[in-house]
């Protein structure tokens, strides 16, 4: 995996590298309905905008997941429920299982057998 994306990411930064050189020119940006004007090597707004588009698609991205995330956090929720009540109901039927299938004296070691109590 780590070879694939070392594949995809390297042509990808040489290229944006020979943009950001080939693309050196000054460019003004004026913001119509505002009184504003910028003026930046075109690469500046280029790869502003590139960024930009991937923050705005990541932020929408994150918003639609929303629901899929509520309905995971429910699931493991309802999961955690379901292991501590299988637990309990496990323990609550281990000494019952225990009594039935050994002998009375075969459950705890002999007296010799026990290390001193600290």
């Amino acid at each position: 995996m780590s070879r694939l994306v070392w594949i995809v990411t390297a042509p990808i930064a040489i290229l944006v590298v020979l943009f950001a050189v080939m693309n050196r020119a000054e460019v003004t940006l004026s913001l119509w309905p505002f009184p504003w004007e910028i003026t930046a090597p075109l690469f500046l707004f280029t790869l502003g905008a590139i960024v930009f588009g991937f923050l705005f698609g990541s932020l929408v991205t994150w918003i639609s997941g929303g629901r899929a995330r509520q309905k995971l956090r429910l699931a493991q929720r309802e999961l955690a429920e379901a292991q501590g009540a299988l637990q309990r109901a496990e323990a609550a039927r281990q000494p019952a299982s225990r009594s039935t299938t050994q002998g009375p004296t075969q459950g705890t070691p002999p007296a010799t057998m026990l290390p001193p109590a600290a």
